[in-house]
């Protein structure tokens, strides 16, 4: 709780949870069955077991806090209980997951029937849900929290002599505020205001869509959700990268198809312009359905799109967010110590950002975290010399280009 003195601001640069379904299918899901084993390799075992934990329990205290909201609520975000069914289309990936998973049922024990051939999710509208919760927040705390909505920071500066109890000076085109303590909650445009973040966080477009069910395909999206996996490809010469995975869900009501990817040009991934749809990633989407469901479209090839968006993910150097109080070497002036960030859920926010914000202001406020919360998300200067860094960004790439390996020194 934070005390009773204090007011919270949110500015927001478009409108108020303008990016809940703008990269996002809906999916409250922990990848950590899959990723268990990558995670191990690249930070090590007991990091792995901390993140997977973290995950699991993010998912859990996020599904007890919409239960505990009113009825009207949890019906409009449509929350519910399904087993997310994840098929996979190629052999090397197949047997990567499948030790991945039983890598992490020995290392998580308490959760080892978590991931398994099927395994259970919950699906809900993230747009529907926040609104409500921002709603049900403004209300009880009409005279501390302000939401300023369609109100882009331009300019954060740390000037403590005029005012040393709220020493920033806040700039947006709506005029200047004061404030105690600034939290980034920019994602991949968290390089916008902290310019040295720059290529160790870096926008990432993903496409969306709704599509019309096809004429024989059966309602199973309260039961069921799904996805498709196969390696990720990046063609060194063209630039086209496909990055392996399709998302879908069904609406319980409707019978509609929510799916998603990301395969398109280079150019048109590695870019925070959201203001159109990859071509390439509209031929995907409207032919992947019938693919995918053995019955639903019959001898049609390709499914009707009703609606297409594009939205922008934060991605990082080392594939992990970066949280917790930003260390000076991001910042311009030295004696900065109020500004703290939560950025760069790479695509899977879904089963972090609740929990992330809740160790964050617990951190704010001095509390020790650490027993819980992932430490290799935390934000250090040896992070940002070793795996936060440019090059690794690039090495990522170019080592999906080329599948034997690259050496970093060549970038």
């Amino acid at each position: 709780m934070l005390p009773a003195t204090l007011s919270v601001t949110v500015l927001e640069a478009r409108t108020l949870v303008s990016g809940a379904t703008g990269r996002n299918g809906g999916h409250l899901v922990t990848a950590s069955g899959h990723t268990f084993g990558p995670l191990a390799k690249q930070h090590g075992v007991e990091a792995a077991k901390q993140i997977t934990r973290f995950s699991i329990l993010n998912i859990e205290r996020l599904m007890e806090m919409v239960k505990e909201m009113d009825q009207e609520l949890q019906e409009a975000c449509q929350i519910r209980d399904v087993l997310k069914v994840m098929a996979v289309g190629d052999e090397e990936t197949w047997k990567a997951a499948k030790q991945s998973v039983l890598d992490f049922q020995q290392a998580v024990p308490e959760h080892q029937s978590y991931h398994r051939i099927i395994r259970k999710e919950d699906v809900p509208e993230p747009y529907r849900l926040l609104t409500g919760i921002y709603d049900r927040l403004l209300k009880k705390y009409s005279q501390r929290l302000a939401i300023e909505a369609n109100t882009p920071v331009v300019g954060v500066e740390f000037s403590p002599i005029s005012d040393s109890d709220h020493p920033y000076l806040i700039t947006t085109p709506r005029g200047v505020i004061r404030a105690k303590k600034v939290i980034h909650c920019t994602n991949a445009y968290a390089s916008h205001l902290l310019p040295k973040l720059a290529g160790r966080i870096y926008p990432f477009r993903g496409t969306m869509s709704v599509q019309k069910p096809g004429p024989a395909l059966k309602n199973l999206g309260a039961s069921r959700s799904w996805s498709l996996s196969h390696k990720a490809s990046l063609d060194a010469e063209t630039g086209f990268y496909d990055t392996g995975l399709y998302y879908l869900q069904q609406n319980a009501l409707t019978g509609r198809i929510w799916i998603g990817n990301e395969p398109a040009y280079m150019k048109d991934i590695l870019t925070s312009d959201d203001t159109y749809v990859p071509a390439e990633a509209t031929k995907a989407l409207s032919t992947v359905l019938p693919k995918f469901f053995l019955d639903g479209w019959g001898s049609e090839t390709t499914s009707e799109i009703e609606a297409i968006w594009s939205g922008i993910q934060g991605h990082t150097a080392d594939g992990l967010p970066i949280v917790g109080q930003i260390p000076e070497p991001l910042l311009e002036t030295s004696g900065d110590d109020g500004q703290w960030m939560a950025c760069g859920f790479n695509g899977y926010g879904m089963d972090k950002c609740w929990l992330t914000g809740e160790a964050l202001a617990k951190m704010m406020f001095g509390e020790d975290v650490s027993d819980w919360f992932p430490q290799a998300y935390i934000v250090t200067e040896e992070r940002l010399q070793k795996g936060l860094t440019s090059d690794r960004t690039l090495l990522k790439f170019a080592q999906i280009a080329k599948p034997g390996g690259v050496k970093s020194e060549k970038l």
